[in-house]
């Protein structure tokens, strides 16, 4: 039902781009939904060693890898996988792309991950299916690492400005690096300075400038098109739409991390009619309210609606049924 979902999404046209883009892209991240240091009958369960009190102590956890269109609204998720105990977030990323890969070649041009992706058995089995495969490099020690910043002396930078905040970025270009992965890929570099204010309890503004670095690999198909430096930056920076419209919404205000019965299939089966409620609900809201439902959030009108279930009729806020 969720690929149905987004299938129809696409098809009717009801993604709206958030930059400029034609690529569809899609966000691969790991999310942790419940976790106890109470043992429970769950053969599921994933386990760790946490430091409490100057003592370590056993916790238990379910974490699941999910898949996520980002760039457009609205951010509708495709799929979901579970960790099995003794595996990596790796290997239900990999089961989870496959499955819906085989089912939509189609569907995606690009997916963006963190750095724990950058492993070459990993992207060796992506390739096949002619994606761009955007990864967050952080990894000092790696050779990658340290002949890409070594590069950016060497390699002309380009500055943009966007009210108070400055992006500087190379594209270092192919890099043969990489051994492991036996093929060449792209790096690019952006160190971003913003002007952050605020303000203070005499109502003085205070300034401060905030810094960050990123580093992304890119690894394309064979003879398909490469996208330029500034598309790899957002589509970098798109990632964050998982983290932000997608699991801190369902956190904040759709109970993510709420376990209703501690059983592996049930907390799929939940966590996927989760996402799918989530979404369906983003697109009425989008497409469907008219007039003066616009300028509600949709916090406020789940608000108005909850409060027509337990007031009585008179002076309610909804106008009456036609008879």
């Amino acid at each position: 039902m969720l690929w149905m979902i987004a299938v129809l999404c696409k098809r009717k046209k009801i993604f709206k781009r958030l930059f400029p883009e034609t690529h569809w892209v899609a966000a691969l991240d790991g999310i942790e939904t419940y976790k106890s240091r109470e043992k429970d009958d769950c053969e599921h369960c994933l386990s760790r060693r946490v430091l409490v009190d100057d003592e370590y102590i056993t916790e238990y956890y379910h974490r699941y890898v999910v898949l996520q269109m980002v760039g457009v609204t609205p951010a509708v998720f495709l799929d979901v996988e579970a960790l099995q105990p003794g595996e990596t977030e790796a290997a239900a990323g990999m089961r989870l792309l496959e499955r819906f890969l085989k089912r939509h070649p189609r569907y995606l041009d690009a997916i963006t991950m963190d750095a724990f992706y950058l492993q070459a058995p990993f992207v060796k089995k992506l390739l096949k299916y002619g994606l761009h495969l955007l990864i967050v490099l952080k990894q000092e020690n790696r050779e990658l690492y340290q002949d890409a910043v070594g590069l950016c002396a060497s390699v002309p930078v380009k500055i943009t400005k966007v009210v108070t905040k400055e992006i500087r970025f190379w594209d270092l270009g192919a890099m043969q690096t990489w051994t492991q992965l036996e093929r060449e890929v792209r790096v690019v570099r952006s160190i971003e300075k913003q002007l952050k204010g605020k303000k203070q309890k005499n109502g003085e503004w205070v300034y401060k400038e905030e810094t960050k670095d990123w580093i992304w690999c890119i690894i394309s198909p064979e003879g398909g098109e490469k996208p330029d430096g500034e598309l790899t930056v957002k589509w970098g920076h798109a990632r964050w739409d998982e983290e932000t419209r997608g699991f801190f919404e369902l956190t904040q205000y759709w109970h993510l991390d709420h376990c209703y019965r501690h059983n592996a299939t049930a907390m799929l089966a939940c966590l996927m009619i989760l996402f799918m409620a989530f979404t369906l609900t983003t697109i009425f809201f989008q497409r469907n309210l008219k007039g003066i439902w616009r300028s509600f959030t949709r916090v406020a009108l789940a608000r108005l609606l909850m409060d027509d279930l337990v007031l009585p009729y008179e002076g309610s806020f909804w106008p009456a049924a036609p008879t």
